[in-house]
C-alpha cells in the first residue's frame, strides 16, 4: 500500500488490511510519503503483521516500487489507502501454494463504490481460458468499465519485474496506464478467483461523467501529454500493451509472442483505427492516411510502426520515446 493519505483519510483502510492479513496469514507493507505525524505515531507499533516504510517526498510511482519491493512472499496484492479489504464470512482460505504454473494471479470479489451512488455492482470471475484472446475479452466484458480488479493477487516475480519495466523505461510513467498493465499480466497467465477475498474500491473520484472526463485530462497532463491525448487514448493503450506483453522478459514463450501481437493488434490498433473513421476532423491529415495504411497492412509488426508513427501526431517526439521503449524491452533480460 502505498500511502499519501493522512491518517484520518487512510486509517480505514489500513485497518481493514490488518484484519485481512491476520485472517489470512499475510502481511501488510505500508510505503508512507504523507510527511504526518499523526499517522507515523499510529502505525509504530501497530501490528506485527505490519510494515512501514518512511518515504519521504516520494512521487507516486516511486513510492509504490518502495512498497513493492520490501515484499518477500511469492504473491502480491497491490492496495489503494482509500480502498478496504475484506473476508467473506464462511470462505475458507484461497491456497495460492496449489496455484497451477500457468496461472499468474487470483482475482477476489471486486466492489466498486462511492459515497454519491453507494456499493455498485459486484465482480467475480476467473480467467481461464488458454487463448489469450479470450482472456482480454473476458476481462473487458467483466470490468464494467473501471479496472477495479488491478487490484488482485499477482505472483511477485512476475508483478515486480512488470513494474520495474515499466517505471525505469516507460515513456511517460502515466498513472493512466493501470489498464495496459493488467491487460499486460492477464497476456501473461490466467487468473483465478477467490470468493474469499472482498475488495471494496473506492470510486469516489470516478462516479461522475464530469469527474471521468477531468480524471482522465489530469492524467494525461500529469504525464507531461496535452489534453487531446484523450483522442489517442486508445493509441496509447495499444502501444503500452504491445510492448509490455511481447517484452524479453514476459512469461509469454517466445514462439508464442507473434500471435500475441496479432491479438493485441487487433483487439486494441482495430478500435483506434474505427474511431479515426468515424471521426475524422478530430485528426490531421497525417493521422487518416496512416490509419489507411495500417488498415491495409497485415503484418503486425508493421501495424505497430505504423501506430508509432501515428503517435507522433500527438506529442513531436514520442515516437521516439516509444523507440527507446522498444530498444530496452526487447533486449534480452
Amino acid at each position: 500500500m502505498p500511502s499519501n493519505r493522512s491518517l484520518a483519510q487512510s486509517r480505514a483502510a489500513i485497518d481493514s488490511a490488518i484484519a485481512y492479513c491476520e485472517a489470512r496469514n499475510a502481511v501488510l507493507i505500508v510505503s508512507d510519503n504523507s510527511g504526518d505525524p499523526e499517522k507515523r505515531a499510529y502505525l509504530a507499533g501497530r501490528s506485527p503483521l505490519l510494515t512501514v516504510i518512511d518515504a519521504g517526498d516520494a512521487p507516486p510511482l516511486v513510492n509504490m516500487r518502495l512498497a513493492l519491493d520490501a515484499a518477500t512472499t511469492p504473491f502480491v496484492m497491490p492496495m489503494g489507502d482509500d480502498d478496504q479489504i475484506a473476508v467473506a464470512e464462511g470462505q475458507p482460505a484461497f491456497d495460492l501454494a496449489s496455484l497451477p504454473g500457468d496461472y499468474i494471479g487470483v482475482l477476489p470479489v471486486s466492489v466498486p463504490y462511492s459515497a454519491l451512488h453507494g456499493q455498485m455492482q459486484t465482480k467475480g470471475f476467473a480467467l481461464d481460458s488458454d487463448d489469450p484472446a479470450e482472456r482480454i475479452g473476458q476481462y473487458v466484458a467483466g470490468a464494467q468499465g473501471n479496472n477495479s480488479l488491478y487490484y488482485s493477487m499477482f505472483r511477485r516475480d512476475v508483478f515486480t519485474s512488470l513494474i520495474h519495466a515499466f517505471a525505469e523505461h516507460h515513456p511517460t510513467k502515466g498513472m493512466y496506464c493501470d489498464w495496459a498493465l493488467m491487460l499486460a499480466l492477464i497476456c501473461y497467465g490466467k487468473m483465478a478467483h477467490d470468493p474469499g477475498t472482498v475488495f471494496r474500491y473506492n470510486m469516489g473520484k470516478w462516479d461522475s461523467v464530469e469527474k471521468i472526463d477531468g480524471m482522465v485530462v489530469d492524467l494525461y497532463r500529469n504525464a507531461g501529454l496535452p489534453a487531446e491525448a484523450t483522442k489517442f487514448d486508445g493509441l496509447l493503450m495499444y502501444l503500452d500493451l504491445f510492448v509490455l506483453s511481447m517484452r524479453s522478459g514476459s512469461p509469454v514463450q517466445p514462439e508464442q509472442r507473434q500471435r500475441l501481437g496479432r491479438i493485441v493488434t487487433n483487439r486494441l490498433l482495430g478500435p483506434f483505427i474505427q474511431k479515426v473513421a468515424n471521426a475524422p476532423e478530430d485528426y490531421d491529415g497525417t493521422v487518416r492516411h496512416l490509419a489507411t495504411m495500417a488498415i491495409e497492412e497485415q503484418d503486425s509488426f508493421m501495424q505497430f510502426q505504423i501506430a508509432l508513427m501515428m503517435v507522433d501526431r500527438l506529442q513531436p517526439g514520442l515516437k521516439d520515446r516509444y523507440v527507446a521503449f522498444v530498444k530496452a524491452m526487447m533486449a534480452p533480460a
